[in-house]
C-alpha cells in the first residue's frame, strides 16, 4: 500500500496532568512523577460523546487516571490502546492518541464504514477486524490492512500476540502472527460444520459446534479430538478464552449457559459432562471470561452475572442506565470491563469476578464539539507519518456551554431475540426492536452467510419490521444470519444467528437373509429363503423397480416395484433364493445398489 501523508493534529487539552486525582495517582506511586502520562495496558478506556472525552480506567485501582478532550467525538466510539498510542474508533474516522501526552498524532478514514469492527487488544497490535467485509487492520506505528479473502468469526490471540481467526465461508483456520503482513490460512476445519475459536491457557481451540468436540489448532493443523459430553446448535456462542480450564458456552434459544472441561485437552484426557446453568428469560451477550471467572451480560435487564469456573454464580450488579446497551470487553489485563452505551459508568471485574463500578465523570467542563478533526486521509496508511515542523497553534477555546445540552444520537443497539428456524428450505428470522439510542430506527439490514457457496446476501427492511425469510437454503449447508438496526447516526452491532438446513440421507438398500421356507422344487427349506430388503433414503412419491442379482448365472428374477412412501423407507421380503454359496445382491433402477452378501443354508 502507498504511503500516503497525514496531517499533525492539535495538541489536545491534557486534562489529566492537572487533576489531583493523578496527583495522587503518581503520590502513591500508580503512576511514574515523569514528564507526560505513562499509562499500562492494565486499563480500558472509555469514550463519552457526551462530554466529548475519553477516559482511561485503571482496573487495579478501579479508577480513573487520565481524561482528555477529543472534538469532533463521534457518538458510538470504541478506544483500544497499544504499546504507545490510544486510538477512537468512530463510525466515520479513526482518531489516534499518543499516550505520552495525550495529544491527536493523526485523523484516518474508516476503511469499512458500513460495519462496526471488533478491537482485539494483544502484543503488537490493537487490531480491527471487519467480519463481514473479511479484512483484518492492525494499528499502530505501521497501519496493515489485510485481505483473508471471505467473511470471519470472532478473532482470538494468544500471549505471544499471535491472532487466530476462523474463514466462516471454507472453515479454513487463519494465523496472524505478531508483526505480520499477511494470514496463514493453513489449517482446514471440517466444511460445513459451525463453531468458534477460543484460547484455552494459552493455546489457540476449535470448538467444533457440529461434532461436538473440541480441538487443538497449530500450524501442522488440528489435533485429537475431545468430546464435550454435550450437544450443542449451531447458534452457540463461545468465549474466547477459558477461565481456569473452563469454556463458557452460551447456549441463547435454550437460555443455558456450559462450562465445558478443557483443562485436560493438551493431554488428550477425556472430559467429563459439562456443567450446565439454566439462565432464564433474557437476551445474552457473547459470554467472556476473566483469569477465572465467567462473565455474562443481560441485555435485558442490563445486568452482569459472573459464575466460578464450575458454575457457581458469584456476583450479579446492574449496569448503571444509560440511553442504550452496555457493552462488554475483555482487556489484556485478563480483567473485563461493561461500559454504559453513553460512557458515563464502567464496571470492572477482576479475575476473580468481583464486581465494582467505576464513575466516569469529568474534572473540568465538556469541551465544545463544533471542532471535528477532518479525515486527513481516504485509506489507512502503511506506516506512521514523520513529518516534522512546529505545531500550528491551537485555536482560541470555545466558550463554555451555557446551556445543558441533549445527548447526540449514536447507531441503535443490538436487535434482541434473534431466532432464525428452519421451515423446509427456507429460514423464516424474527427479531426484537433495537433501543433508537436518540434517532429513530429506520431500518433493519438482514445478512446471511452460507458456509460454503456463493449465495450469499443482505437485505434492507422497514425500522418496524420484526420479521423476514430466507428462502432456498442449500442441503448440508449452515448460514449466519445476522440483524442490525440503523438510524441517522448509523448502522448498530448485529444479532447474529445460525441456522443448518440438513443434507438429505443418501438413498441406501440393506439386504440380508429372511424368512426360510420352499417355494418349489428348485427352491427347498432350508436353503431356500426369502431375501430381506430394506430400503432408506429414497424420494417419497417415487415408484422404485428393486431387482435380485446373483453370482449365479443361471438365477434370473424379474424384481418387484416398490411406491415409496413419505418416511422415505421401505421393508419387505422377497425373491426366494436358494443358491447356497453364491453371492446374491440387490439393483434399483435408479442406480442403487445393496451390500452383497454370500448365501448359506438356513
Amino acid at each position: 500500500m502507498p504511503e500516503r501523508g497525514f496531517k499533525r493534529r492539535l495538541p489536545l487539552t491534557v486534562l489529566a496532568a492537572t487533576c489531583l486525582g493523578l496527583v495522587v495517582a503518581v503520590a502513591t506511586g500508580a503512576v511514574k512523577p515523569v514528564p507526560g502520562l505513562e499509562l499500562t495496558q492494565a486499563g480500558h478506556w472509555v469514550a463519552n460523546p457526551g462530554l466529548g472525552l475519553v477516559f482511561f480506567v485503571n482496573g487495579a485501582n478501579r479508577s480513573v487516571d487520565a481524561q482528555a478532550a477529543v472534538p469532533g467525538l463521534e457518538p458510538g466510539s470504541d478506544v483500544v490502546q497499544g504499546d504507545t498510542s490510544a486510538y477512537v474508533i468512530g463510525r466515520q474516522r479513526i482518531i489516534e492518541l499518543g499516550k505520552s501526552d495525550l495529544t491527536v498524532d493523526r485523523t484516518l478514514d474508516q476503511p469499512v464504514t458500513s460495519e462496526r469492527p471488533v478491537s482485539l487488544e494483544t502484543a503488537g497490535g490493537p487490531y480491527l477486524v471487519y467480519r463481514e467485509a473479511g479484512r483484518v487492520v492492525r494499528l499502530g506505528d505501521a497501519f496493515t490492512s489485510i485481505d483473508s479473502g471471505g467473511s470471519l468469526g470472532d478473532p482470538v490471540a494468544t500471549s505471544d500476540g499471535t491472532v487466530w481467526l476462523q474463514r466462516t465461508g471454507d472453515g479454513m483456520l487463519c494465523k496472524l502472527p505478531k508483526g505480520g503482513e499477511t494470514l496463514g490460512c493453513s489449517v482446514q476445519a471440517a466444511r460445513g460444520h459451525t463453531g468458534a475459536l477460543t484460547v484455552v491457557g494459552d493455546t489457540p481451540v476449535f470448538v467444533d459446534t457440529t461434532e461436538d468436540t473440541l480441538q487443538t489448532v497449530a500450524d501442522t493443523g488440528l489435533g485429537k479430538p475431545l468430546a464435550i459430553n454435550a450437544s450443542l446448535s449451531p447458534a452457540a456462542q463461545i468465549a474466547p478464552a477459558d477461565a481456569d480450564g473452563r469454556i463458557a458456552v452460551l447456549e441463547p434459544d435454550a437460555r443455558k449457559l456450559y462450562f465445558v472441561d478443557a483443562s485436560g485437552l493438551s493431554a488428550g484426557r477425556a472430559a467429563g459432562r459439562p456443567q450446565a446453568v439454566d439462565l432464564g428469560d433474557g437476551n445474552y451477550a457473547r459470554p467472556t471470561a476473566s483469569a477465572s471467572s465467567v462473565v455474562l451480560l443481560d441485555l435485558t435487564s442490563n445486568t452482569v452475572l459472573t459464575y466460578a469456573p464450575d458454575g457457581t454464580k458469584r456476583h450479579t450488579m446492574p449496569v448503571p442506565p444509560e440511553n442504550g446497551s452496555p457493552k462488554l470487553s475483555r482487556g489484556e489485563d485478563k480483567r473485563v470491563y461493561i461500559e454504559g452505551a453513553q460512557g458515563d459508568h464502567v464496571l470492572v471485574v477482576d479475575q476473580e469476578g468481583t464486581v465494582a463500578p467505576v464513575a466516569v465523570t469529568a474534572d473540568k467542563k465538556p469541551v465544545s464539539q463544533v471542532q471535528a478533526p477532518p479525515p486527513s486521509t481516504s485509506q489507512l496508511p502503511p506506516q506512521r507519518g514523520t513529518s516534522g515542523g512546529d505545531r500550528p497553534k491551537p485555536p482560541p477555546a470555545a466558550p463554555p456551554p451555557t446551556s445543558q445540552k441533549a445527548l447526540p444520537a449514536s447507531p441503535p443497539g443490538v436487535p434482541g431475540g434473534l431466532r432464525a428456524t428452519l421451515a423446509g428450505t427456507t429460514a423464516n428470522v424474527t427479531w426484537g426492536a433495537a433501543t433508537p439510542n436518540g434517532a429513530v430506527v429506520t431500518g433493519y439490514r438482514v445478512s446471511w452467510t452460507p458456509s460454503s457457496g456463493s449465495d450469499a446476501g443482505s437485505a434492507v427492511l422497514g425500522g418496524g419490521v420484526r420479521s423476514t425469510s430466507v428462502p432456498s437454503l442449500r442441503e448440508g449447508v449452515t448460514y449466519t444470519i445476522t440483524v442490525a438496526a440503523e438510524n441517522s447516526a448509523g448502522r448498530g452491532a448485529p444479532a447474529t444467528a445460525r441456522v443448518t438446513r440438513p443434507a438429505a440421507p443418501k438413498p441406501a438398500i440393506t439386504i440380508s437373509r429372511g424368512t426360510t421356507g420352499t417355494y418349489d422344487s428348485s427352491c427347498e427349506a432350508p436353503a431356500c429363503a426369502k431375501i430381506r430388503v430394506v430400503m432408506k433414503g429414497f424420494k417419497p412419491g417415487t415408484r422404485v423397480l428393486v431387482r435380485p442379482w446373483s453370482s449365479d448365472p443361471d438365477y434370473d428374477n424379474e424384481g418387484r416395484t416398490i411406491d415409496i412412501p413419505a418416511s422415505g423407507g421401505y421393508t419387505f421380503e422377497a425373491f426366494d433364493f436358494a443358491q447356497v454359496g453364491n453371492q446374491v445382491w440387490v439393483l434399483t433402477d435408479t442406480g442403487v445398489k445393496s451390500n452383497v452378501i454370500t448365501w448359506k443354508s438356513g
